[in-house]
């Protein structure tokens, strides 16, 4: 079926959705008129606020709940969480995708695989014990935690696959852990940190094979990268993705960095409709031996919600963090400032920590003009830096 076709049967089975046939009235659009692309690019945003707000309402209230729902996991949403909603048919199709994309990372049915991931009110743990069941593969849900214990679980049973955040596995493999083969990481940016992958399997002392994901408890999965390791395959045959403007909200064109748009193409309970997910990306067409083509290169990249425009760039502060992961002697804690002088935009950054010498000073430097098309003016390092915003921009009188 084509992707338009499935858009068309989701837009039927959204309009029987209180909340869905409510904003196509505020919005004046008739989703049975859709009959193209670029009609579907007419249809209103679903935001995380709006969406979170009716999944907030008891069962009995919210639209988004159906009878069918066999399965409530929870995420966070500040200091409330907010439950996501699965039909049995929700969770056959998330494990039917994900199966195809466990055979493209060389996976077998007679792997066995343990999962570190939590298993309580979140999605984690349970999306990868389902999705490699359902692929007849071997599962041990260690959870969290107690690396010792893994470790010897691990070794006893020669586990040959390990689904862990990064962190963790790096402390399982130097405890040594050989006869782990491949490795599904998530829970921390990944792909996206230079040198990461490199960190990782330094600590394993052995090629190993990497899968990066990406998803959100909204919506699993989105993308993963496979075997041939040429970045994170998205799953278009479960969502339909679209890269916008930020500000505008106009649909860019394949190979432009902005905001992920989402949509699900056949979900039940819970659908999104062209859900703005704050993340910034960039999708490209990279044709892969494994059958997919439309790929995130560096996953995610930053977030969109706090974009300022500098020396007529748009810039998005919370990149700077994603860089400053692939430096081990820099912390997170930092401070952007932004400042005109006699009409020039200046670009400051202070971070706690330190650079081994002036070479990779200026290898930071041209890794935030590569990524961010700014050149900083200035880049100091501190051994602490003064609580306050991490954004400081002068020229507006404004910071967070």
């Amino acid at each position: 079926m084509k992707i338009l076709e499935q858009l068309q049967a989701q837009l039927n089975h959204l309009e029987k959705i209180d909340y869905y046939r409510k904003r196509f009235a505020d919005a004046s659009v008739d989703p049975c008129a859709v009959n193209s692309l670029e009609d579907f690019a007419r249809l209103p945003f679903t935001t995380a606020k709006d969406f979170q707000s009716e999944l907030k309402k008891p069962p009995a209230q919210c639209s988004l709940f159906t009878p069918e729902v066999t399965r409530v996991n929870f995420s966070p949403s500040g200091q409330e969480l907010y439950p996501v909603y699965h039909t049995n048919q929700d969770l056959e199709t998330m494990h039917r995708v994900c199966a195809r994309s466990l055979e493209a990372a060389g996976l077998s049915p007679q792997d066995s695989v343990a999962v570190t991931f939590g298993y309580h009110l979140f999605i984690a743990g349970l999306f990868y014990q389902g999705q490699l069941e359902y692929y007849g593969a071997k599962v041990i849900p260690l959870g969290p935690g107690e690396s010792e214990r893994a470790v010897k679980i691990i070794n006893d049973l020669q586990i040959s696959v390990l689904a862990s955040n990064p962190t963790f596995a790096m402390k399982l493999a130097e405890q040594g852990i050989p006869s782990v083969h491949t490795l599904f990481v998530g829970g921390e940016p990944f792909t996206s940190v230079q040198g990461y992958p490199e960190k990782v399997r330094a600590a394993f002392d052995r090629e190993i094979t990497i899968i990066d994901s990406y998803s959100m408890a909204l919506c699993m999965p989105i993308a993963r990268s496979c075997r041939h390791n040429n970045g994170l395959h998205l799953m278009d045959d479960f969502v339909y993705a679209e890269v916008v403007d930020p500000d505008s909200g106009e649909p860019l064109p394949i190979g432009d960095k902005g905001e992920l748009v989402l949509t699900h193409l056949h979900k039940q309970a819970a659908p999104l409709l062209r859900y703005r997910t704050g993340d910034l990306t960039v999708l490209e067409r990279r044709q892969c031996a494994c059958g997919r083509e439309l790929t995130m290169p560096q996953s995610v990249i930053g977030r969109t919600d706090e974009m300022l425009k500098i020396k007529g760039i748009k810039f998005w502060p919370s990149q700077v963090a994603t860089i400053l992961r692939s430096y081990p002697s820099l912390s997170l804690n930092y401070r952007v400032e932004v400042d005109s002088v006699q009409g020039v935009d200046q670009l400051r950054l202070t971070v706690e920590g330190s650079l081994a010498d002036d070479g990779e000073l200026e290898r930071l430097a041209n890794h935030l003009k590569s990524e961010t098309l700014l050149k900083f003016n200035t880049i100091e390092t501190v051994d602490k830096l003064e609580q306050g915003p991490g954004v400081v921009d002068k020229r507006k009188g404004r910071s967070f």
